[in-house]
């Protein structure tokens, strides 16, 4: 069984104007396979900033990987398998492409 994984996309709002190109930039590059959400104008969940996501089987991990880091310019993002344990998948199982964020870690659950 393969794992999903998670790219959270993060901007300031000052940075909405690069956020919207970059996802128009992944939206045409991305696999079919690749789900790409709206860009969230606000908090949400542990994440301390507005953001987009992406969800990915994790045979993609390594092309969503290299694409973003070539494409985010100064936006910081979040890659983490999800797992059962919310905690753990936004810690220790997470990698990070630029700055690494605070996350509100307490609105998430253990597995």
């Amino acid at each position: 069984m393969s794992v999903i994984y998670h790219a959270h996309v993060y901007f300031l709002p000052e940075q909405i104007s690069a956020a919207e190109k970059l996802h128009g930039q992944l939206r045409a590059a991305l696999s079919a396979d690749c789900w790409m959400g709206d860009l969230i104008h606000r908090e949400v969940g542990p994440h301390t900033r507005p953001m987009f996501e992406i969800n990915f089987d994790e045979s993609l991990l390594s092309e969503v990987q290299s694409l973003l880091d070539a494409r985010r310019g100064e936006l910081p993002v979040l890659i983490h398998p999800e797992l059962s344990d919310d905690v753990e998948a936004h810690t220790n199982g997470a990698s990070w492409l630029g700055e690494e964020l605070a996350l509100k870690i307490h609105t998430l659950s253990r597995g």
